[in-house]
């Protein structure tokens, strides 16, 4: 914060006391202190060729993250309105998660942190395990994406969020969703009063 020069101060206390006259210029009132913008955690999943995935996390601001729904809310529209696919290309010239093949929220709404997956290219499916990708370290904890899911936007690939075992998923606890769809709220718990959580992202090309 930007502090009046002390000479300033003289010259008031002077003027209180009388020996003083008056001055000539009203001291600058002080700039506004600029409100930081709240910023969230994008991470990032590519799975290359031979199957091996590549994490990268940035920050961006809750405007940018907006801005980024909206993008896609206009690639949406004009899609389903037949436009040239020039036209829709010129809406994801993004290195970031404007391509993806699915974003989820932590925040319903798709708010909050935000976990954007490629799906390979001419892969037919891909499954990610979401306790294998960080979503917060609290030392010495390191939090996953298992069970955070809370909102999604879906891109050209349709698929699900299951519950799993290494062996099988559950049928009664799942969340289905087609290509370019936006799902406000995505269950939390296990319909059935269990300790289930959704921590398998399924994508498929139809």
């Amino acid at each position: 914060m930007k502090r009046s020069s002390p000479w300033c101060w003289i010259g008031v206390v002077g003027l209180l006391m009388g020996c003083g006259g008056p001055l000539d210029e009203e001291p600058a009132p002080e700039a506004p202190l600029e409100t930081p913008q709240e910023r969230v955690e994008q991470t990032i999943v590519r799975e290359l060729p031979d199957g091996s995935l590549v994490t990268e996390t940035t920050s961006i601001t809750v405007e940018e993250q907006r801005a980024q729904l909206a993008l896609r809310d206009e690639y949406v529209r004009k899609l389903r309105s037949g436009v040239s696919q020039q036209d829709l290309d010129d809406l994801l010239i993004d290195s970031g998660c404007a391509g993806s093949s699915l974003w989820l929220f932590a925040g319903t709404n798709q708010t909050g942190r935000q976990l954007c997956l490629y799906k390979q290219v001419g892969a037919n499916y891909a499954w990610l395990d979401l306790g294998t990708v960080l979503y917060l370290y609290v030392p010495p904890i390191f939090l996953t994406w298992a069970g955070r899911v809370r909102s999604l936007y879906s891109g050209v690939h349709p698929g699900s969020l299951q519950s799993c075992t290494p062996t099988l998923c559950y049928t009664h606890f799942y969340q289905n969703f087609g290509a370019y769809q936006r799902i406000d709220s995505v269950p939390a718990t296990d319909p059935f009063g269990g300790n289930l959580v959704l921590n398998q992202a399924y994508l498929y090309t139809p």
